[in-house]
């Protein structure tokens, strides 16, 4: 069974934008929007890369990765990623 079209309802906005950059990259919105949503890990995604880093931790250096320094590198990324200046 093959892929089959379905409709997304959104605003005339977002619409317009993801027509835009579809143009813009030489693509349809469909394969824009299946890039980049492929792009985007789901949370289990992101929940396994976090054990696998954590096993990679331990394997590489010998120590275990507490809950404590775990949440202090979820902190410090998110801190990156929405620009925050805290330090």
């Amino acid at each position: 069974m093959g892929d089959q079209d379905t409709s997304i309802k959104t605003t005339k906005d977002v619409r317009d934008r993801l027509r835009l950059l579809a143009e813009e990259r030489g693509t349809t919105m469909n394969e824009l929007l299946g890039d980049l949503v492929g792009r985007e890990p789901t949370r289990q995604e992101r929940e396994e890369r976090a054990r696998q880093a954590a096993r990679e931790v331990q394997e590489l250096t010998g120590t275990n990765v507490t809950p404590v320094a775990r949440d202090r590198a979820r902190a410090f990324l998110n801190d990156l990623e929405h620009g925050s200046g805290a330090a």
